[in-house]
């Protein structure tokens, strides 16, 4: 079964403040469209149809807009992870098969509220007509969402769906930012990776980080020394990597990691 990833929904408190910080880390930001219940967001998008959303409820009119209005009241961060797959309707049929409910709503396919699913839902890639060149022209040299750290009990009911779906799962050391070992289930042209459940930065949030790939480490480097102090900010490298923390990224660990494919 062929599963990717879609994108991440980061719910922030005060939308235009986030959307600052992020352009401050090297994103082009495309704006969002108007929702009738008074959603308002931005993207971060990549030509491969992945992204982050920056995403804001003002209040709370309807079930959605509830939702994100109660985990804002705990703090910024991602509470949503959108997977790719290509063909929904085979997919729902694999889950139901396996006992899970399954709700078809605008084209997407998501678990009933109040369930430990509620977090993870399946949806085509968010490419769109009006994106254009500039926006994914990223300073940072941000190509691609190759992977997303989950952590926590959430993620392992999120980690039973995956498996249905994907296949097996491997161990192997990662660098999140420290070397830790870790559980990855490899998606088409990306990755999930599972931490032990002391690395959740918040309870009922397992969506802790996101890799991006970078085509060239050096030049993502040299634009944080230029437009961060490393000392102020924590932020972590290694060989292959660069970390940005959550308290910089409203809520999630960034992590640049050069492309080696």
């Amino acid at each position: 079964m062929i599963v990717g990833l879609d994108h991440i929904p980061l719910a922030v408190a005060d939308l235009e403040a986030a959307a600052e910080r992020f352009k401050q880390l090297g994103f082009a930001l495309k704006p969002g469209r108007p929702h009738a219940n008074g959603i308002r967001n931005q993207h971060v998008k990549f030509k491969d149809g992945t992204e982050i959303e920056l995403i804001t409820a003002p209040t709370a009119v309807d079930a959605l807009t509830a939702e994100y209005r109660q985990h804002l009241d705990d703090g910024d961060g991602a509470v949503f992870l959108g997977l790719f797959v290509p063909n929904r309707r085979v997919v729902a049929g694999i889950l139901e098969a396996h006992g899970w409910r399954i709700n078809h709503q605008s084209g997407m396919l998501t678990f009933p509220e109040n369930t430990p699913l509620r977090q993870l839902f399946f949806a085509g890639r968010n490419q769109s007509p009006s994106d254009r060149p500039v926006h994914f022209q990223h300073q940072n040299g941000a190509v691609s969402l190759f992977g997303v750290w989950l952590a926590g009990a959430e993620a392992e009911n999120i980690l039973e769906v995956i498996i249905t779906l994907a296949g097996e799962v491997r161990e192997k050391p990662a660098w999140v930012p420290d070397e830790t070992n870790v559980r990855v289930v490899e998606l088409l042209e990306g990755e999930i990776v599972f931490l032990p459940e002391d690395r959740q930065l918040m309870i009922g949030r397992p969506i802790i980080g996101a890799t991006l790939l970078v085509r060239d480490l050096q030049q993502t480097r040299a634009y944080f020394r230029t437009h961060f102090s490393e000392k102020v900010y924590d932020i972590v490298e290694n060989a292959t990597s660069l970390f940005v923390p959550p308290a910089i990224a409203h809520g999630v660990w960034l992590e640049f990691r050069e492309d080696m494919r």
